[in-house]
């Protein structure tokens, strides 16, 4: 653990992102930085060339930790800078959606979520390669629940409501869809789905557990296979994903893997860390071991910190 007095922070606030556009987020940072000796730096997101100014100012400021401050996009942007190097992420949650934080036990307070950074606790997790092309430090989906994000990106209506609005629209009749699963080592399997996820940690953003049985650290993924339900069932369903049971409904498949292809008809929606990707055919997704060091709160028990 790094005394305060060595510690460089770099902050990469998305200012769109939930209450950022309310609060003076900078200020609370800046405020409890003085108060503990920490040294820092802030950067902000525009949606354009941010990788490229995020990796300036990694170049110029050289910090040990770099701070997320926003959603799950935010989070993936500044995990898909850090891979592979031995700069901490941390990450203050202000966001539509906090997934990530809320496996880590990170709170929404600002000053609690600062408490956590300035405490320095961390541990290597895994993340996952979809498509050789993208990271996901959180979860991936096809079907239903990407077709929700695609829609609440295009909405004006942010925020818990406009992701239920989006929800209950889907929820009236959510698209079938045919998938073959080549998981190495394994037998191919085909199902019919409503939606699928690739996952290593436990929790949608909303805390429900969609992968009770997962491991953050242990080099596998989890594919979760949702089929199709009848609407009476989805009652059940949504009690079985707030107590952690959802893998034991018959409307579920689990696999756990390293890695696998999987091939959708017709095409799919593809949505990496709350990001819409597009309509896919054919996706193929990768464990990459220690990939990240990252910053929780110990403090708190949690399915997270299990060993």
């Amino acid at each position: 653990m790094n005394s305060s007095e060595n510690r460089n922070i770099l902050f990469v606030i998305n200012p769109i992102s939930g209450n950022n556009q309310r609060n003076d987020v900078s200020g609370e940072i800046t405020a409890f930085c003085k108060k503990h000796s920490l040294r820092h730096r802030f950067v902000e997101t525009t949606g354009e060339n941010d990788k490229e100014k995020i990796s300036e100012s990694l170049k110029s400021q050289n910090p040990d930790t770099v701070v997320a401050v926003g959603g799950d996009g935010t989070v993936n942007l500044v995990a898909s800078l850090l891979a592979g190097s031995k700069i901490k992420l941390g990450i203050i949650p202000t966001g539509s959606a906090n997934g990530m934080a809320f496996e880590l036990n990170i709170p929404s307070n600002i000053e609690q979520a600062m408490a956590v950074i300035d405490r320095d606790v961390s541990r290597p997790v895994d993340l996952l390669k979809i498509n050789r092309e993208h990271l996901a430090i959180h979860l991936s989906d096809l079907g239903m629940n990407a077709r929700i994000i695609k829609r609440f990106d295009q909405e004006k209506i942010r925020g818990l409501y406009g992701y239920a609005r989006q929800f209950f629209k889907e929820l009236k009749s959510p698209s079938r869809f045919n998938c073959i699963v080549d998981c190495e080592g394994k037998k191919r399997r085909k199902y019919k789905a409503v939606m699928i996820v690739m996952t290593n940690t436990h929790f949608f953003g909303t805390g429900a557990v969609v992968n009770p049985t997962g491991k953050i650290d242990d080099g596998k993924f989890e594919i979760v296979v949702i089929k199709p339900y009848p609407w009476y069932y989805i009652f059940h369903m949504v009690f079985a994903f707030f107590t952690g049971n959802i893998h034991r409904l018959r409307h579920i498949r689990t696999l756990s893997c390293q890695h696998a292809t999987l091939k959708m008809q017709p095409v799919q929606d593809l949505q990496v860390d709350g990001e819409p990707v597009g309509e896919i055919k054919q996706l193929e997704v990768e464990v990459v071991p220690s990939a990240i060091h990252i910053i929780y709160n110990h403090q708190e028990k949690h399915f997270f910190v299990k060993s």
